[in-house]
């Protein structure tokens, strides 16, 4: 026979357990007529959901990069549609990636123009 008190005590545990990975987030608003601003990873969207008072959608991204956990979660202001909100949720494992890429090839471009 299992008592209340146990099965609070095992609550309270699991509880503590979801607090300690909790990853790291940070925000910030960006006036902007886009919504995905480039911060040098390179990201895929999963999913899109209908937030409530506003007519602008929110929309999930993960890194590509494989053993990368990194989430980013953007949004437009409900008050002032012209502002867009970006939240990421962990830290990157590695660094930015696509930048080094399009270089080199607009560099390659370059010459193939000259």
């Amino acid at each position: 026979m299992v008592s209340n008190l146990s099965i609070g005590a095992t609550r309270k545990k699991k509880l503590k357990v979801r607090k300690k990975l909790r990853e790291p987030r940070f925000c910030f608003k960006t006036m902007s007529d886009v919504d995905v601003l480039d911060d040098g990873y390179k990201w895929r969207k999963y999913g899109q959901k209908v937030v409530k008072d506003t007519q602008h959608p929110r929309s999930y991204y993960r890194c590509t990069q494989g053993d990368c956990r990194v989430k980013k979660r953007i949004e437009r202001l409900a008050e002032d549609p012209r502002m867009v909100i970006t939240t990421y949720e962990g830290r990157h494992a590695h660094s930015p990636s696509h930048h080094e890429e399009e270089s080199q090839a607009s560099s390659k471009l370059n010459l193939f123009w000259q």
